[in-house]
């Protein structure tokens, strides 16, 4: 955790110092190294609170009758801003284009226009899954966007699971993990990513035993 703190801190720190030299010379350019400045700072706090929360769980008695889980909110605010680099080098192409009456230079600003555009729509888009429900849990089941909803008495094994990406090329390569809700639901094997989440792998399977359990006394 130190380590990626750190490495996220000096990133920052540098990407802010060019942005305040920058500012002399070139706004926009200035702007993008404040939004690399800015993105560094998120990850230091995402970071953060991965280890400080990871094994804060819940208790029985202070779980509400449903559980909603949504996209992090911290996941989004890095694409947005990631996206807004984007944008800005779309705009700063924009404005330095020479615009001549010839197909070359129509077409390349077509081009920027379209590439400028298509990162604002991205942008609008992260900002719509802020408050999207991916998946809500109750005593009913689970249920996973705006799908019919998974009952208990159909569902067995449910669990949190991790898998590795393998390369082909290599063994040795970086495997990156990836985390899924897993369950059966009629035989019929369920896996939804989680990994973008703004639930801990921990509490997420905290809260399966919880409603589990809950279902399970509801029926004595």
């Amino acid at each position: 955790m130190k380590f990626g703190i750190i490495f996220y801190a000096i990133l920052g720190i540098l990407a802010f110092t060019i942005g305040v030299y920058l500012l002399q010379y070139n706004f926009i350019i200035s702007i993008i190294f404040f939004i690399g400045a800015f993105i560094n700072g998120v990850f230091i706090h995402k970071e953060y609170n991965i280890h400080k929360h990871d094994k804060i769980g819940y208790e029985e008695d202070t779980v509400s009758d449903e559980i909603v889980i949504k996209y992090s909110r911290s996941g989004r605010i890095i694409a947005i801003s990631t996206y807004s680099i984007f944008v800005m080098v779309g705009i700063l192409f924009l404005l330095s284009i020479i615009i001549k009456p010839n197909f070359a230079s129509i077409f390349v600003l077509i081009l920027l226009i379209g590439f400028t555009g298509y990162f604002i729509v991205k942008i609008v888009l992260e900002i719509k899954k802020i408050s999207k429900v991916m998946i809500s849990i109750n005593r009913k089941g689970i249920q996973i966007k705006d799908q019919p909803i998974y009952v208990w008495n159909e569902i067995h094994l449910e669990k949190i699971t991790s898998k590795h990406l393998v390369s082909r090329e290599s063994k040795h390569d970086y495997k990156p993990e990836i985390n899924y809700l897993y369950f059966f639901h009629n035989n019929e094997k369920i896996e939804i990513k989680i990994d973008d989440f703004d639930i801990s792998n921990y509490q997420f399977a905290q809260v399966l035993k919880i409603f589990r359990s809950r279902h399970n006394n509801s029926r004595l």
